[in-house]
């Protein structure tokens, strides 16, 4: 894959639409309309063909302003993304709530796209827009090539678990201050991989590849991800085989795993990628208001789009003009250069996994109240991680909990001291939305984090032990279904 510097182009004006039931409000730069009708939001919609269209939040809402049969919602990994007007061709993007405590949504948007076109990003989708900030970060052309078999097989998501569910008085929420930019900057990445000796030494600090087997000790906690289907894994004790990172595999070792080097691949070419792009991050998350939020999102969606594999597209359309009769069309699959890219994902992904493993978990007795990717709720007498500080990269306390009620990862509620009401989390859902979730008497929340990407990670267990984890799976699926 061969990426070349962003090259400047004309900005699209912009438009933040607020949808309602046949009601459609409209903020430009210039005004402020709200239109009632069907085709009175019709024919607005067609002045906004030039536009940059975005949604705060629930991209879907977006069909109740005319009749829902005129829509199309685009969706990956079943979560929306946008949705098309078909009359008009208007596509409109959702910013996925992230101005949901705004005061002023439309300044935040534009305070953020400044921010952006400064670089000569044009506004578009969030991760669009994240990419071309990579490109404009580059002085030349970039080529990015590596197998992508041993790649994507040492592609994993993060850790995800909790002790049980249960309610727990004192707890702290302490998570990595940009832990994915932070491991982008941290080292250089490999632009390409060559097969070497398996004698070669395995050094943490370069971007390669192991295919190893390793034995891992019942009183570690197990360091290494196993893949035991599609988007599942799960770390394991005993007798392990897979591919995993350089820094992974000498992290095992170190912990006390032994391993069995079966096959090696090594950078041929290296490169610091991302290092200036980590400078323009920085700035925007510097912005002020709502408008970091947007920064924020913008440069976390960076490390996932060397990892795209072309599936998981969906569409969702519907039958009738009121939106009571939907049918889901999946979108098939199709090439996309990423394809060579994907032990790029890898290491950042590994980077994060290793660095929450050693500073936070490793040296724990207990298992934390709850552990999601480079975040962990501890009880409040519990050791604190190491490396604390508010820099990029350092653990920071982000939340003091009264007390906390833990379902599954990422589905729990808090209440700090003397408050009475409760703050809800459920996968990243607006605060609204994860209390319907909470209380939906409907759903059978298990163990499990079902809406994680790019994997969800059931609880740790021994190789050996087939049964239990298949268990796990058909609980996993059946939680999927209901959800």
């Amino acid at each position: 894959m061969k990426i070349s510097p962003l090259s400047p182009t004309k900005p699209k004006p912009v438009a933040l639409l607020i949808p309602g039931h046949r009601r459609l409000t409209i903020q430009t730069e210039w005004e402020t309309v709200t239109l009632e009708g069907t085709q009175k939001i019709t024919n607005a919609l067609y002045k906004l063909s030039d536009f940059a269209c975005y949604v705060g939040r629930g991209a879907e809402g977006m069909a109740s302003t005319t009749p829902a049969c005129d829509w199309v919602l685009s969706t990956w990994r079943g979560a929306p993304t946008s949705i098309l007007h078909i009359p008009t061709g208007v596509k409109v993007m959702s910013l996925r709530s992230s101005l949901e405590d705004s005061s002023d949504p439309f300044r935040d948007l534009m305070v953020a796209l400044n921010w952006l076109r400064g670089y000569g990003v044009r506004p578009a989708s969030v991760s669009s827009m994240s990419f071309q900030l990579w490109r404009a970060s580059l002085s030349r052309p970039v080529s990015i090539y590596a197998d992508p078999e041993p790649a994507r097989r040492a592609f994993f998501g993060g850790r995800q678990a909790i002790r049980k569910p249960a309610v727990y008085d004192n707890a702290e929420a302490w998570d990595i201050k940009a832990a994915y930019p932070t491991a982008m900057a941290r080292a250089p990445f490999a632009l390409s991989l060559r097969e070497v000796a398996t004698s070669t030494y395995i050094d943490p600090e370069r971007a390669g590849l192991v295919e190893a087997k390793v034995r891992v000790p019942i009183d570690l906690w197990p360091p290494l991800p196993v893949r035991l289907g599609p988007e599942v894994i799960q770390y394991q004790w005993g007798d392990l085989e897979g591919v995993w990172t350089w820094r992974e595999v000498a992290t095992a070792e170190a912990l006390g795993c032994d391993v069995e080097v079966l096959r090696v691949w090594a950078p041929g070419r290296e490169a610091d990628l991302f290092t200036t792009w980590f400078s323009m991050m920085k700035s925007g998350r510097e912005l002020p208001g709502e408008a970091s939020l947007i920064a924020k999102m913008v440069s976390n969606s960076l490390w996932g789009q060397f990892a795209m594999s072309g599936d998981g597209g969906g569409e969702v359309r519907w039958a009738t003009p009121d939106r009571d009769s939907d049918f889901a069309v999946e979108v098939p699959a199709r090439k996309v250069p990423q394809l060579w890219t994907v032990h790029v994902a890898a290491e950042v992904t590994s980077r994060v996994r290793t660095q929450t493993l050693i500073e936070a978990i490793a040296p724990l007795r207990d298992h934390p109240l709850h552990i999601d990717t480079d975040g962990v709720i501890l009880d409040a007498g519990s050791p604190r991680p190491i490396n604390q500080g508010d820099d990029y990269g350092q653990w920071r306390r982000k939340e003091s909990m009264d007390v906390i009620d833990i379902k599954a990862p990422q589905v729990y509620r808090y209440r700090r001291a003397g408050e009475r009401p409760w703050h809800y989390v459920a996968a990243g859902m607006p605060p609204d939305s994860a209390w319907r979730l909470w209380e939906r008497g409907d759903l059978k929340i298990n163990w499990s984090a079902f809406m994680a990407y790019p994997d969800v990670c059931i609880p740790s267990g021994d190789s050996d032990d087939a049964v239990l984890a298949g268990i796990y799976l058909a609980d996993l699926e059946r939680v999927r279904n209901v959800a």
